[in-house]
């Protein structure tokens, strides 16, 4: 897990070694059936450049966006915005598929904050939720089991 900062560039980049093939990591990203099972309490998305997604986590959470960018097991850009005590900041999330073994390095990059005390509220929080989602992934694609708990606030 990185953080690059550089004059008004905050970038989230994590990057995870999980023991399965791309086209399944690939699957638990854009299947809706797949993305309930580690991630979210609802998803509508289909990986094709330019449909819209809506997310929908425990807690109420919503995140609707567009799909940016899309090459089958090997990549997916997602616009990702936000919104804070109802002003929208947007941002874009970036998931690279990269073959090594038997399996498959996911790297999620998350970029687009800017400069504010929201900013790096939203920064620090998408950080944490990564990490804590895709170590789910990593659970869930490997040892069949989600360790989401109701208690946690990811």
């Amino acid at each position: 897990m990185a953080v690059n900062v550089a004059p008004n560039k905050l970038v989230i980049e994590q990057s995870y070694y999980y023991d399965v093939p791309p086209e399944k990591v690939f699957r638990s990203l854009t299947e809706p059936k797949k993305l309930v099972k580690w991630f979210l309490k609802s998803a509508k998305i289909e990986p094709v450049a330019g449909t819209s997604f809506t997310f929908k986590w425990e807690g109420g959470h919503t995140n609707k966006g567009k799909v940016l960018k899309v090459s089958r097991d090997r990549s997916l850009v997602l616009s990702w915005p936000d919104e804070i005590n109802g002003k929208s900041y947007p941002t874009q999330a970036s998931f690279t598929l990269a073959k090594k073994g038997k399996g498959t390095v996911l790297t999620v990059k998350h970029t687009g904050f800017k400069e504010g005390d929201d900013w790096v509220w939203l920064f620090g929080a998408i950080q944490s939720g990564w990490a804590y989602f895709l170590m789910n992934l990593k659970s869930v694609l490997e040892q069949g089991a989600d360790l989401r708990s109701k208690h946690d606030s990811p």
